[in-house]
């Protein structure tokens, strides 16, 4: 008897059903049933008594899958036992995030590591569209994204949390025309210069305020050049409302986050995504916690 088997005979048992059992573990109805019989035949034993009406187990079979439920739950405890045992180990956090959080992600560390010295980190930014396509590809701790409900519940495998609704902004500098507003419209910004950061997803925003890559004045994924550009000319940055607001440039007045008149058209959920089944480890809780805390 195997673990495959144990696992088949059990689900069967509480279904009543191989059809059902076979189609909550994701194989075929004829692959389940061969194994069953493969197992029987191993016996010497009838495991179950199959009719139209369903699938009962036998008497000997109730034997065979109360000790295969005892040895599942074992395994089970087990694979906890280690996972805790891991997690509470845990020295080095491994992160994917969107570029909007990186500002807030490295002042979180910078404070969480003065408190636990022994934690490493490495952080690995993408845009949306690459965190969604990559995540559950390496072993990362979680990821931090700005997406629909509908985009992470259709990604199999993680959980996913909400951090914020949030709106997309400008940012810009003093000698931006813009500078002394309270807010723009859409209408304003049709013909201002723009600053693009590689890993940002800016499909949304060109789309509805009808600007084109022609007024790209600089694009790079160097985000101290992009903020250089910010102060020193008059170019524009989309980014979304909390990416900077605590940043020496915003504080000191030397950058200006400014909101759309029209924000309906930008509002932004963002979430924490880990995988189901790794589930975030004590590390990364408190890690998260204290990243909240700053956000």
């Amino acid at each position: 008897m195997n673990f495959e088997q144990m696992e088949y005979i059990v689900n069967v048992a509480n279904e009543m059903s191989i059809s059902k059992a076979a189609e909550k573990l994701f194989i075929s109805t004829s692959g389940m049933s061969q194994s069953i019989t493969q197992l029987e035949n191993e016996l010497g034993i009838k495991i179950f008594n199959r009719s139209k009406q369903g699938v009962t187990p036998t008497f000997e079979g109730k034997i065979v899958i109360s000790k295969a439920m005892s040895l599942l739950n074992t395994i089970k405890e087990l694979n906890t036992e280690i996972l805790e045992h891991k997690n509470s180990n845990q020295t080095h956090l491994k992160i994917l995030n969107a570029p909007c959080f990186t500002f807030i992600l490295q002042e979180t560390m910078v404070k969480f590591n003065s408190e636990n010295k022994d934690i490493t980190f490495e952080l690995i930014e993408q845009n949306p569209t690459e965190i969604m396509q990559n995540f559950n590809k390496e072993n990362y701790d979680f990821a931090l994204i700005p997406a629909s409900l509908e985009e992470v519940k259709k990604e199999k495998n993680i959980r996913f949390e909400h951090i914020h609704t949030g709106h997309i902004c400008i940012a810009v500098g003093k000698k931006s025309p813009f500078y002394h507003l309270d807010y723009v419209t859409l209408s304003e910004l049709k013909d201002s210069k723009l600053l693009m950061y590689n890993s940002s997803d800016y499909k949304k925003v060109l789309k509805l305020t009808k600007l084109n890559l022609n007024q790209v004045l600089v694009r790079s994924n160097s985000s101290s050049l992009i903020y250089k550009q910010v102060k020193e000319s008059q170019a524009i940055l989309f980014l979304h409302d909390f990416s900077i607001k605590k940043s020496l440039m915003v504080m000191n007045g030397d950058v200006k986050i400014i909101p759309i008149k029209e924000e309906k058209h930008f509002p932004v959920d963002f979430w924490l995504i880990y995988l189901e089944t790794k589930n975030l480890t004590k590390v990364a809780k408190e890690f998260m916690d204290a990243f909240l805390d700053n956000f």
